[in-house]
């Protein structure tokens, strides 16, 4: 009977050797980086390539987190609206306060001092409603990228053109309330002040949650307080002149319409803080939801530290066995078997 030895060469034997070393280097290389990284490399293998799931989870964090990016810009923007619609109240009142209780005996050049102020007090409101957060101007509802007022001395010198003539307290308010009131298209406040949109445009801050800002020049409250400043600034622009009681009685009535006007001021203010809780609400549920999310993805791609700090060992005990092995080989002489 004749025995067939299948033997290989050294040339072969080599090249084998260093193909094993190869594998078990990229392998511990792989589980090496799986332990710093905390995530498996081959992700189809561990959902044994089902990874619907896993993509379906990564869509809704994306579109979390960009409803995020849409409710902190819609958060700054409320905050900007509220600030200024607070210093605007504040304002308003005090100015409204000082003209109503004005005494009736004050000189006529105090009358236009006061006056005056009502005139800087406009200009200081028309600031807060010109105001931008980032590109976006706060009070321009649709028209975002608009300053939303023409200045206080525009606004001033087209309602001068309207009292011209005009020799009553009543007349010269009755004129101003009609120019702030006009409809569009009859050369009034729309027309020539306000440069804004109708309202706000909604905002999506969440999965089926949008909130739209629509206080603007245009909103009632906000007009009759520029509405109520401008008539008190007419005498300083020359309206009634040499009529003191007149003058007198057209500031006591723009101070008791900025005060009547102050509830529904706070009215709008309470409309944007509810807005305000609306945007918190739906970030801190958005937040919630997409840490949840992440936590079913990292379960999906981690790396099993224990079972993976084994593995790495076990491939080191192969190396070094092999490495074992090459260095026996390498030492074997002819002159030992002869």
């Amino acid at each position: 009977m004749t025995m067939t030895v299948q033997s290989i060469g050294d040339q072969a034997r080599a090249f084998a050797l260093q193909s094993a070393s190869s594998r078990i280097k990229t392998t511990m290389a792989t589980l090496t980086a799986e332990l710093a990284s905390g995530e498996v490399a081959d992700l189809g293998a561990r959902l044994q390539g089902n990874t619907q799931d896993l993509a379906g989870i990564e869509a809704r964090i994306s579109m979390l987190a960009q409803f995020g990016r849409s409710a902190a810009e819609a958060a700054s923007h409320a905050r900007g609206m509220q600030d200024a619609l607070t210093s605007i109240h504040s304002l308003t009142e005090d100015m409204g306060r000082g003209l109503f209780i004005e005494p009736g005996a004050v000189t006529e050049g105090l009358v236009v001092a006061r006056s005056a102020q009502a005139a800087s007090a406009l200009q200081t409101v028309i600031g807060h409603l010109n105001g931008a957060v980032g590109q976006r101007f706060l009070f321009s509802g649709t028209n975002s990228d608009t300053q939303p007022l023409s200045s206080a001395d525009a606004i001033l010198s087209a309602l001068t053109a309207e009292v011209a003539g005009l020799t009553t307290a009543a007349g010269v308010a009755a004129a101003v309330s009609d120019w702030f009131d006009a409809p569009p298209g009859m050369g009034g406040f729309v027309d020539l002040a306000y440069h804004g949109g109708p309202g706000g445009q909604p905002m999506p801050i969440g999965e089926g949650t949008t909130v739209s800002l629509s206080t603007t020049p245009l909103t009632p409250a906000v007009r009759d307080s520029l509405k109520g400043l401008a008539t008190a600034a007419m005498v300083d622009r020359g309206a009634l002149a040499g009529s003191g009681i007149e003058a007198r009685a057209l500031l006591q009535g723009a101070g008791k319409a900025l005060l009547d006007n102050s509830p529904a001021l706070a009215v709008e203010m309470s409309r944007v803080g509810y807005a305000q809780q609306v945007i918190e609400t739906a970030r801190t549920e958005g937040s919630a939801a997409s840490a949840t999310l992440q936590t079913a993805r990292n379960q999906m791609r981690e790396a099993d530290p224990f079972a993976t700090s084994a593995a790495i060992s076990e491939a080191e005990t192969k190396l070094q066995s092999l490495y074992s092995v090459i260095g026996r080989l390498s030492q074997l002489k002819l002159a030992d078997y002869i």
